[in-house]
């Protein structure tokens, strides 16, 4: 009864991303060619940072779509016990697929309301607002919680391969031993070998690295946008302030104040 409710139950509903953040966000390209026209190498930073974010999604994209073909193709399992084995893995991986969607969505939220706010703030203040990109912007949690889910994807595609490998060496084994059986009461030797894992197991265990790899370029993403991340901000720490700047310069503009003539002695008179 048990398996039979775990067959008939629901995949996960996962919905993939429907833009990319370079390429349809305003306020993201609006701050990047800003600073590409005040701080070029800041711009890049963000350029680079937003394009990670980018890469993010299309492959996250292309996980789910793998995980949609891959439940079709579970439905046509004829083993029943495989059948169990390969949909409990697979909705296992859904689930942390799904998480690492969530946290991509978080975190491209927060670089479009991070943009804005700049834009908004160098609006009200001028260029000094350049100076707050990565303050603005405050990424890091964000990243670290795709890096997570990410690693928990790596993770839940691993313990699929090997559960799959676990129960094909079972199955064969078994199969084996039937074999001999048969072998034994016909008076020939028993085979010594098992036979390699089957066709269809090897199929699923393809599918499942397929997803691995995703995640793990998606890993890879977050690292590079941390470096950028750091690098804005090491170039938050060296700029000087644009305000700070201008208050010196118009120190050094103001004419010098007089100093009070000494007053004479009467004496002198």
């Amino acid at each position: 009864m048990a398996d039979m409710e775990l067959l008939a139950a629901e995949p996960v509903a996962l919905q993939a991303t429907q833009d990319v953040l370079a390429d349809e966000n305003e306020q993201v390209k609006a701050l990047i060619v800003l600073l590409m026209g005040n701080d070029p190498a800041g711009g890049r930073e963000l350029e680079e940072l937003a394009g990670q974010v980018a890469s993010m999604e299309r492959r996250l994209d292309a996980a789910l779509e793998e995980l949609g073909e891959m439940r079709q193709k579970i439905q046509e399992v004829q083993d029943r016990s495989l059948k169990a084995l390969l949909q409990k893995n697979c909705k296992a991986l859904e689930g942390n697929v799904d998480a690492m969607r969530q946290r991509i969505l978080e975190l491209k939220g927060q670089v479009v309301e991070g943009c804005k706010n700049i834009l908004k703030d160098f609006a009200d203040r001028g260029a000094v607002a350049l100076n707050g990109v990565s303050r603005f912007l405050r990424l890091g949690p964000a990243l670290e919680a795709v890096q997570a889910a990410a690693e928990r994807t790596v993770q839940s595609s691993d313990r699929a391969v090997s559960r799959i490998d676990a129960f094909s060496t079972e199955f064969h084994e078994a199969g084996r031993h039937l074999k001999n059986m048969g072998r034994s009461i016909q008076g020939k030797p028993a085979q010594a070998e098992a036979k390699e894992n089957g066709r269809v197991a090897d199929a699923f265990k393809g599918a499942f690295r397929i997803e691995r790899a995703f995640a793990s370029a998606i890993g890879e993403n977050v690292g590079l946008s941390l470096n950028a991340l750091a690098r804005l901000e090491q170039r938050a720490q060296r700029r000087p302030s644009v305000l700070e700047a201008m208050r010196e310069q118009a120190a050094k503009a103001a004419p010098a104040k007089h100093q009070p003539e000494a007053s004479h002695d009467r004496g002198s008179r």
